[in-house]
């Protein structure tokens, strides 16, 4: 066990700088965030429900001229009997949109077509706001008052029944966000459907069918039809994403447990270690997520653990440098709107990081950090048409909670020990945003892509290395291996792809990225990267393998134009 320290004179002796050695394991840790990241955004998409096609709009005038007819200056809206006040208080929005002014139906004289027309309307309003089995009625009344009184016959619940296989009843009550009797909603249905898709693997069907053996109308069952689905998923990957002195070539096994506690939640774990030298220059690291969905939250939960041994030039023989990192994550996400083309979350989370270094296994104390804070953040899906479009922003701030400490560059002295200015906090806001669009077109008369995504990030205070902005390699701007990048407090880059998918399981790409770095931190004439690549995706049945070629298209002096491969292989079962 590590257990031995040395203090930061020490240190320098042996290294003759202490930021010098720094580097080697921001550097590691910078790299080891950024495939965490990776990994975490595909769990995350895993499951994309794409909406069905919206019908189109008619934009046929409601009120026509015809005679007789009635001057109508308010609209009522009713509910039936079975509703209470918060049943009724679901319809106020189509209360709201019948007296716009701007839809015209109000202090305009409405006839028989008019009022048809009218009730088609409204009708159409209540499918659009998901209300698929309520219906608008008419009720006898006098118009001549000026007044038209509409009644909403609610569409409810009466039973949900399934089908299949392997799912439990508590399942279903978890994943629907609606009850037996309450007013059904197909948005609710389409979030449910997305709950059981947490699930790998598992065919759903959810079907609304009319209630036949009850007296009362405007009931419907809910059918969910499931089928046997996969209860352990396995793969194996290879890519050359490591660094150069850890191993540049990266072995990843992953394992994944559907539904271990029967409540469509998922468990993953994932190993990954250096394959170029696997005693020497050691890379590894444990990867351990869950993720629990209920009605309309999600709660997940993740672990990592990641330790490098590398060795340096020394006076007379290579010196063990060496590295050890943990990362804790406690999200609470909750669904806030949800439409036939579009979702909104908001969300929470607790993160708790600590690492060290080492010299000849023994810890430098110096280079010791343990954070901890909080994110919030709001992340908006939409589909336009068949492009997807998907935006999330956050905000960070560090705290003391979990025994955190104040970074080392918090508190920074001469050789007189008097007070120099801070280089960064631990504990710094941070603003941080994404955004990607996928946009599917023909090209050459075959299915193309083009893929946009972009990241940036504002501090208003100094940032500790860790949290600064980095760019160059595959994660941010492609055509660079990544051993050196460019780095600053604030900063953003911009991917973007054009693919073309061929007959053979294959998918042609081209890409060119840029990327900005600015703040204190950052260097004047080292602040911009440009690169670009080519490359060929290829799937078969459960091998996927990605492989590119690139170069630096504009880079300052410290950073080599070189012309840079790299590949991807992976295997699930």
């Amino acid at each position: 066990m590590r257990i031995k320290h040395i203090s930061c004179w020490l240190f320098l002796f042996c290294s003759g700088g202490v930021y010098a050695a720094e580097d080697l394991s921001i550097a590691e840790l910078i790299r080891q965030d950024q495939r965490l990241n990776e990994l975490k955004q595909q769990l995350d998409s895993k499951v994309i429900i794409q909406p069905n096609k919206a019908q189109a709009e008619n934009h046929q005038p409601v009120i026509i001229a015809e005679t007789p007819c009635f001057n109508i200056h308010v609209i009522e809206l009713e509910v039936d009997e079975r509703s209470d006040l918060k049943d009724t208080q679901t319809f106020t929005f189509l209360s709201r949109v019948l007296n716009k002014k701007n839809n015209q139906i109000i202090d305009q004289c409405i006839g028989t077509q008019s009022l048809q027309n009218l009730v088609r309307f409204a009708q159409n309003e209540l499918i659009k706001a998901g209300f698929v089995t309520s219906q608008i009625v008419v009720p006898e009344q006098d118009m001549t008052n000026g007044t038209l009184r509409f009644l909403v016959e609610s569409g409810r619940i009466n039973e949900i029944i399934h089908h299949g296989p392997d799912i439990s009843k508590i399942q279903i009550t978890t994943a629907l966000p609606l009850k037996q009797g309450d007013i059904l909603n197909i948005k609710q249905l389409d979030h449910a459907l997305e709950n059981l898709k947490k699930i790998s693997g598992l065919e759903v069907d959810i079907q609304i069918e009319a209630a036949t053996d009850v007296v009362q109308g405007g009931l419907s069952n809910i059918v969910i039809t499931t089928q046997p689905y996969q209860k352990f998923n396995l793969s194996l990957s290879i890519d050359d994403s490591g660094n150069k002195t850890t191993g540049k070539n990266i072995g990843t096994i992953g394992a994944a447990l559907n539904n271990p506690l029967r409540l469509n939640d998922s468990l993953n774990f994932n190993f990954s270690h250096s394959l170029n030298d696997f005693h020497k220059d050691r890379n590894k690291s444990y990867f351990v997520n869950y993720q629990l969905p209920f009605k309309t939250f999600d709660i997940s939960a993740s672990y990592n653990w990641h330790e490098y041994d590398q060795y340096v030039a020394g006076y007379e023989k290579p010196i063990l440098y060496s590295g050890e990192s943990q990362q804790t994550n406690l999200i609470l996400s909750k669904m806030l709107f949800r439409g036939t083309a579009y979702k909104t979350s908001l969300y929470g989370k607790l993160y708790q990081k600590q690492n060290s270094n080492f010299i000849e296994n023994i810890e430098i104390g110096v280079q010791q950090r343990k954070t901890s804070g909080w994110h919030a953040g709001i992340q908006h899906k939409h589909y336009l048409g068949n492009s997807l479009i998907d935006f999330n922003i956050d905000y960070r701030r560090g705290s003391g909670a979990f025994n955190a400490k104040p970074a080392p560059e918090e508190d920074i002295r001469d050789v007189n020990k008097n007070p120099l200015p801070a280089e960064g906090y631990a504990r710094a806001p941070l603003w941080s945003a994404d955004l990607r669009i996928n946009h599917p077109f023909m090209l050459l008369n075959q299915p193309a892509q083009y893929r946009m995504s972009w990241r940036g990030q504002y501090a208003p205070k100094l940032l500790v290395p860790q949290d600064r902005f980095y760019i160059g390699g595959r994660y941010s701007v492609r055509g660079f291996d990544g051993e050196l990048m460019l780095s600053g407090d604030n900063g953003h880059y911009l991917q973007q792809e054009i693919s073309m998918n061929t007959p053979l399981n294959s998918q042609f790409y081209i890409a060119v990225d840029q990327g900005w770095v600015a703040g204190e931190h950052s260097i004047a004439g080292q602040r911009y990267l440009a690169g670009g690549v080519i490359g060929v995706r290829g799937w078969y049945q459960g091998l996927y393998v990605d492989a590119f070629a690139g170069h630096g298209l504009v880079a300052p002096n410290s950073i080599q134009r070189d012309f840079v491969t790299g590949f991807s292989l992976n295997y699930s079962y």
